[in-house]
């Protein structure tokens, strides 16, 4: 029942939170009352993270480069966690959040990259020599410079013709192209579900709507509803389940964390897609009360359980 799980991230980034006694203000000077050194983030990484944290080494596989990436590298080594990242000439990106007195996040992210064609070259060939069949390999985050918006959908085939269950957790044009490639997962908020749709979905309606994506394209869903739960829907059903009401220190990687305990729970456990959904909107419940991109203790985990 256990399968090998590895993550693609093409834009990682260094992510440093600070945090205001007052509401934050566009414009003017605003004095941070506590701040968080960068810690490594973005999509495919912080499921590696949280894989590690369930006791499942997920190789993260990605770019790196300057000083950002020597930092994002030595904090991964000292979690324990494998990774094949080829190196660029760009710089990782820094992103910051600003987290203010009424829990409002303000955001501000670098691009990333650019990546150029050789370096893109090297990725594919590398998974390509390096990837094993019957494995899970979660790809996700957005695109950096110089990279095709189809790059999500040319990886997707590259990894089903060696026979790899394929998820996709990313927005936008990429989400769309990507669908194109049919992933056997995707995993969108509310918000990237209706871009996709091209519609506003309500969490009311999420259930319907999944349903229907997956009876057109054969591809699950976990839709993120924020404080107002998850749903699924797949080959084992529709199912729809609520948030408790928290206080909010730090909702960047809350989704990563939901996937992560998503495909622990159902790949390596061997729950129902149901109980899986359940232990991952728990998960996700218990992130988004830490600070920053810290990620829930494997004691919280069994507590939830």
């Amino acid at each position: 029942m256990k399968k090998s799980i590895s993550t693609l991230t093409l834009n990682p980034s260094l992510d440093k939170t600070m945090y205001f006694d007052a509401p934050f203000t566009a414009g003017k000077l605003n004095r941070a009352s506590a701040s968080v050194p960068p810690i490594i983030g973005s999509k495919g990484i912080n499921v590696s993270r949280m894989l590690r944290i369930c006791g499942v080494d997920a190789t993260a596989w990605g770019f790196m480069g300057g000083g950002n990436g020597k930092t994002a590298r030595a904090q991964l080594e000292a979690e324990g966690i494998s990774h094949r990242f080829i190196g660029t000439a760009a710089e990782t990106r820094l992103n910051v959040k600003l987290i203010d007195s009424d829990g409002v996040c303000t955001e501000a992210n670098e691009r990333g990259g650019p990546i150029t064609p050789s370096e893109l070259d090297t990725l594919f060939a590398a998974l390509e020599s390096g990837i094993m069949p019957d494995q899970i390999f979660a790809i996700g985050g957005s695109i950096p410079q110089d990279v095709d918006k189809s790059v999500y959908n040319h990886l997707i085939n590259l990894l089903k013709r060696r026979g790899v269950f394929c998820v996709l957790d990313c927005d936008g044009e990429a989400l769309t192209l990507g669908m194109q490639a049919q992933p056997a997962l995707i995993k969108p908020n509310l918000y990237e579900l209706s871009m996709l749709l091209g519609k506003e979905i309500s969490p009311d309606d999420v259930c319907e709507e999944c349903e229907a994506l997956y009876k057109s394209t054969g591809t699950e869903i976990l839709c993120t509803l924020g404080g107002d739960g998850a749903a699924f829907a797949g080959g084992e059903g529709v199912f729809r389940v609520k948030s408790p009401r928290v206080t909010v220190r730090g909702f960047t990687g809350a989704g990563d964390c939901a996937l992560a305990v998503f495909l622990y729970r159902r790949f390596w456990c061997g729950d129902t897609c149901r109980m899986a959904l359940e232990r991952c909107n728990a998960a996700a419940a218990v992130k988004v009360q830490l600070p920053s991109t810290e990620m829930p203790s494997r004691e919280l985990l069994e507590g939830i359980i």
